[in-house]
């Protein structure tokens, strides 16, 4: 009885590590003098760090084991910026840094947040470079149940945290625990599990299925390689073997058995294993003369077909395009023209994903689209954000028939005018150019096409309603807001004060008489008001915005006492007296009993409207706003005054 062999598409080196370990076997190979180390040990494989070691590579694990004058190699996992620190300062160290990019990135983050919480396991050398790169706060957690822990704990509800992950975590455990996170508004997370990781983990659980073992070849200090292990034994036998003596006995016993391996698994290892498997299923022995396994494996996993997505790293750059190595037979390029010109430059080393546009065999080239890719993985990103009701960030980019076109991760989403502002009479060129908020409400893929619809409103009226509810319980009697005038009445002027409105009367706007509030605020000023009062079952909001500062009484006290004379205005004739400026704000009386030192019949016959007067302030009754004037006294004290100055002075001779 024989079996079937069925490997997933994403098997041995990833980019990172193949980089690495090519990049120290051609230092070891050139051989300039120096000694070669590596700060821990570059690659989870005990066969390959043994060769290396042969070779006069030494595998320390601390920066003081290293002698000056060497060659040190960081490898993928990275270290902690107290390491780079301290390598730095070495006498004549020539670093060479291997980190993965995808593992900077993530001490990038560190590196720019006060918080941080990474799912991984706290003991793995990625996790300890990433920790050791945190500006602040941080936190391992190495799923669900320590997620939790954390959460109803240590967590602080004021501060803002960001939620990583080791790049060869579980996806699946991540997005769980992910969705634990976006119930904290001050949790932003952020998938950094690598997309290469994740993409064999995803094709290891396709795969598993359908089987009926798996074998997963690797290293068993290899975190993603234990990763995948654990995947295919949710649905078959599995078995971990590092190497082709310890595949396991009577593989006969199955019809289809699966093959993957670790990110650390090398071609050599692959190969010996499938060797040693098809011996087992032939019965006969087959030998490196009678297939070359290292060209089958890398056939199977560099055809390329237009359409396909491929990853590949920069080797050149020009004017016109973007050379890129596939790791193939083929070459590929990039227009340069679809870098975007807002993203960090692309430079050789890096790592670029694309989709195959055009494969020319003859000339052993491959034309590759970077924006096509990058289409498709914003088409991804937002289909995910319809589901779990994300919200993104994006730029209005332009006014088009209907609505707007919103950049999002450099995908375009339509915004429907209904759905763009809260008002529906607002002016949708006012907001070119600038960023907003929105929920994605469809997503739809047709052929190389896609539809993808976005809702901004929804936002705002989500922001103004929890902003509202903030502001209501808030409300206090003499707390202050800063508001907006939203609309103008005869009796005074409604002011949005965050999501709620309140009314000023009239009578509250300004310390004198307002006849009409448009003289004191219009429609769109911005304006500090009071509480006055509010009902919290109706909801209605009085709210003040004449300042005390400006109070007519408390200048008058501050300027005027009783016995004072000022210059006055006559204002108003009444058959009891006359009313006169006192100060801008307050008006007095002056008794028709206080306006000559003789009785007299008429106001009239001796004060005028307009005309201005000299009174004496007799009293100011500031409980009842009251202010009394005498002209008669004040004409006496003049008198009384000028004839003490006349009497003071000196005779003439």
């Amino acid at each position: 009885m024989s079996f079937e062999i069925f490997k997933t598409s994403s098997i041995g080196f990833c980019f990172g590590v193949r980089r690495a370990v090519n990049a120290l076997y051609d230092t070891v190979a050139k051989g300039h003098g120096r000694k070669i180390y590596t700060l821990g040990s570059i690659i989870h494989n005990a066969a390959i760090n043994t060769d290396l070691q042969k070779r006069g590579v030494r595998i320390v694990d601390s920066v003081d084991e290293i002698s000056p004058g060497s060659t040190v190699f960081i490898r993928t996992h990275g270290v902690g910026a107290d390491v780079y620190a301290r390598l730095s300062a070495a006498a004549d160290a020539d670093i060479v840094d291997m980190t993965c990019p995808k593992v900077k990135r993530i001490h990038s983050i560190a590196q720019s947040t006060d918080n941080l919480i990474v799912a991984g396991d706290a003991a793995h050398p990625e996790v300890i470079g990433i920790v050791g790169n945190a500006a602040g706060f941080y936190r391992v957690v190495k799923d669900e149940n320590e997620l939790r822990d954390f959460l109803s704990v240590d967590f602080d509800p004021h501060l803002k945290y960001v939620f990583v992950a080791q790049t060869t975590f579980n996806v699946e455990r991540f997005m769980f625990m992910r969705s634990i996170t976006d119930e904290y508004d001050n949790i932003e997370a952020v998938n950094t599990v690598c997309t290469a990781t994740s993409e064999r983990q995803k094709q290891v659980d396709i795969l598993a299925r359908e089987v009926d073992a798996m074998l997963i070849v690797g290293d068993p200090g290899s975190s993603n390689t234990r990763k995948l292990y654990e995947i295919a034994s949710k649905y078959c036998e599995a078995y971990l073997i590092s190497s082709a003596g310890e595949l396991p006995k009577n593989l006969k016993k199955y019809k289809k058995i699966g093959l993957s391996a670790g990110a650390s698994a090398p071609d050599e290892m692959i190969e010996e294993v499938i060797i040693n498997m098809m011996n087992e299923n032939d019965e006969k022995v087959l030998t490196e003369d009678d297939i070359d396994f290292a060209a089958a494996i890398d056939a199977s996993m560099k055809i390329i077909r237009n359409g396909q997505r491929v990853t590949g790293v920069v080797t050149g750059i020009n004017n016109t395009e973007v050379q890129i190595d596939l790791g193939a037979k083929h070459s590929g390029f990039i227009p340069k023209e679809e870098f975007d010109a807002d993203e960090e430059p692309v430079k050789v080393g890096d790592e670029v994903e694309a989709i195959v546009v055009k494969v020319n065999d003859s000339e052993g080239v491959v034309q590759l689209s970077k924006s096509r890719i990058d289409a498709i993985k914003g088409f991804e990103t937002l289909s995910q954000a319809k589901e779990t009701g994300e919200i993104c960030t994006g730029k209005v980019m332009q006014v088009v028939k209907g609505g707007l076109i919103v950049s999002v991760n450099r995908t375009r989403v339509f915004v429907p005018a209904s759905q763009a502002a809260l008002t529906r009479n607002a002016d949708l060129n006012a907001m070119v150019g600038s960023e907003v908020r929105l929920r994605i409400i469809e997503a739809e893929m047709k052929g190389r096409n896609s539809r993808i619809i976005g809702s901004i409103r929804s936002v705002l009226k989500e922001e103004k309603e929890a902003k509202a509810k903030a502001v209501r319980e808030s409300l206090e009697v003499g707390k202050k807001f800063t508001g907006t005038v939203k609309s103008l009445t005869n009796f005074g002027a409604f002011v949005d004060i965050g999501g709620v409105d309140g009314l000023v009367h009239v009578t509250d706007l300004a310390w004198g008489k307002v006849k009409n509030p448009a003289d004191v605020v219009s429609v769109g000023d911005v304006v500090e008001v009071e509480v006055k009062s509010f009902d919290p079952e109706t909801g209605k909001i009085s709210l003040v915005y004449k300042k005390q500062e400006d109070n007519p009484w408390n200048i008058l006290s501050a300027k005027y006492s009783v016995g004072d004379i000022i210059d006055s205005k006559v204002l108003k004739i009444m058959p009891y007296g006359a009313f006169v400026s006192v100060i801008p704000g307050i008006d007095g009386l002056v008794h028709i009993s206080q306006i000559a030192d003789r009785r007299i019949d008429k106001v009239s016959d001796v004060l005028t409207a307009g005309q201005t007067i000299k009174a004496k302030i007799i009293n100011i009754d500031y409980d009842n706003k009251k202010v009394s004037l005498s002209v008669k006294d004040a004409s006496d004290d003049i008198d009384d005054a000028e004839q003490d100055n006349g009497g003071s002075e000196p005779e003439a001779e």
